[in-house]
Order: C-alpha cells, then structure tokens, then sequence
C-alpha cells in the first residue's frame, strides 16, 4: 500500500491481488482556521524531503482554539511560499497546514 499525502487530503492506492488497483482519497478534517502574519520561517532539517517551519503571529482566530501564536511545517518547495510579513488566511490540523490564502503582501 502506498500512501501520499497533500494538501487537507490523504490518498491512498491499494493493490489488489487480480493487479488492478483503487484510488481512494479520504478527505482530512481542519479543526483550526485563522488569520496571521507570517512573522519567521526557518528550514527544518529532514531526512527525505526538506521542510521549513512557518511562525504566525494570530490575528483573528476564525475557527478552533483561541492563540496567539502558531508554527506548522511545510514542504520548502511545495505549493504555498509563505514570506516574514505577509497575512494569510490559515486552515490547519495540529502543525500541519491543510490550506492558505495570502490576504496582503509586505
């Protein structure tokens, strides 16, 4: 079995003994929701993939546990290129980012 993770989505191919296959994508749950400012990014060292962790500062929590700050990490080269003072509009999943909206450039 193999299994790809993206963005709010897990997609999983399955093998079946007759050499056919099935897709299926099961899509995650986003408990958090706000918008922030990116305020630091740092590179994260990682084994097979290089990732960078994104800080927040909180502006306005629009779904899920009130806070003032936030890190997730993130693929460095995946499809969102956060940078230090722009806002974004933020859906997450513990420290994983589900989906972003930049709101405001610096």
């Amino acid at each position: 079995m193999k299994q790809v993770k993206r963005l709010g989505m897990v997609v999983v191919t399955l093998f079946l003994p007759s050499l056919s296959f099935a897709t299926t994508q099961v899509g995650a749950s986003c408990p958090q929701k706000f918008i922030a400012t990116v305020t630091n990014i740092v590179d994260v060292q990682a084994v097979a993939f290089p990732k960078v962790e994104i800080d927040f500062q909180i502006i306005q929590t629009l779904k899920g546990e009130q806070v003032s700050t936030k890190k997730i990490q993130i693929l460095k080269d995946g499809p969102v290129q956060f940078k230090s003072g722009e806002v974004y509009t933020v859906e997450s999943r513990e420290n994983w980012l589900c989906s972003a909206s930049l709101l405001s450039k610096t």
